[in-house]
């Protein structure tokens, strides 16, 4: 299988490197974490414990398979921060209200793109002055390439929600996200929050220095979470993202980097939020 990203033989792990426990460092391990958890968990999607064993060993999953594509969870993350950072741009302060409506507006905007990928491919001059996804965005060539558990518009919209949830924790503080979980569900009429939010570390007040032993522990505890959850796909992401976000980029071994096709578009995410978005 050819990836659009993969297609450069020589890529290095990050073009241009955070000072390390930096708020920047745990955006893009955040990032970088989520994606490997995502790309580990869709790999054992439906599979029985049985199956998974005879696959990965008694161990389970415990690395991002070579060539790994991104599922539509990270999809929608990464929309979400686009996004975010463009209704930023337009606004200087979002309200609980205006974020609740970016994300379910970026989840429509998103199920066309992915439904209907040639539709905005190399076009610019299409621009929606109410679309809060970039045409940036939804040129990307990534999105021409089927992916695991892309969703239909029969989708719940609730389903939608928790991926998005996870790109607001990198733009705003925990009560802010639980304010917009909860302003969704009495939106949409139906519960959305599954994500408990006092798992995930603060990125801007505190940070935990990388050790060996601290990483193996993380990542012994990742690989456990992804392999006995019932939703591994959801549940990789969020296990992921909250050891990269503790810990940086360094948390992870950096090969795993070049086995997953979207850190290239992930990466300038991160960058993007450090840069436009100090928080909600």
């Amino acid at each position: 299988m050819i990836v659009a990203e993969m297609l450069p033989v020589a890529r290095t792990m990050f073009r241009s490197k955070p000072i390390p426990n930096s708020r920047q460092d745990r955006i893009l391990g955040a990032l970088l974490g989520a994606a490997i958890g995502d790309v580990m968990g869709s790999a054992i999607t439906g599979l029985t414990k049985e199956n998974i064993n005879q696959q990965y060993g008694e161990w389970g999953i415990c690395s991002p398979p070579y060539d790994s594509v991104v599922s539509h969870n990270f999809q929608l993350t990464l929309f979400a921060l686009d996004a975010l950072i463009n209704s930023t741009q337009k606004s200087q302060k979002l309200s609980v209200a205006g974020i609740s409506e970016c994300l379910l507006k970026c989840a429509k905007e998103w199920e066309t793109v992915i439904n209907h990928p040639n539709l905005y491919h190399g076009i610019n001059h299409l621009a929606d002055k109410n679309s809060v996804c970039t045409d940036f965005m939804k040129n990307y060539p990534l999105w021409r390439f089927k992916r695991p558990g892309i969703k239909t518009s029969n989708t719940n919209i609730s389903e939608q929600i928790n991926p998005m949830l996870l790109a607001l924790l990198l733009c705003a503080n925990h009560k802010t996200v639980y304010e917009v979980s909860i302003n969704l569900t009495n939106t949409l009429g139906i519960p959305v929050n599954q994500l408990d939010f006092s798992i995930f570390p603060p990125l801007l007040i505190s940070y935990e220095t990388v050790t060996k032993a601290n990483k193996i522990s993380g990542l012994n505890e990742m690989r456990k979470q992804i392999n006995q959850s019932e939703n591994p796909d959801l549940i990789g992401m969020m296990a992921g993202f909250e050891h990269g976000a503790k810990y940086g980029i360094n948390a992870f071994k950096q090969i795993w980097y070049l086995r997953i096709d979207a850190m290239s578009l992930s990466e300038q995410m991160g960058w993007k939020v450090g840069r436009n978005i100090k928080s909600f």
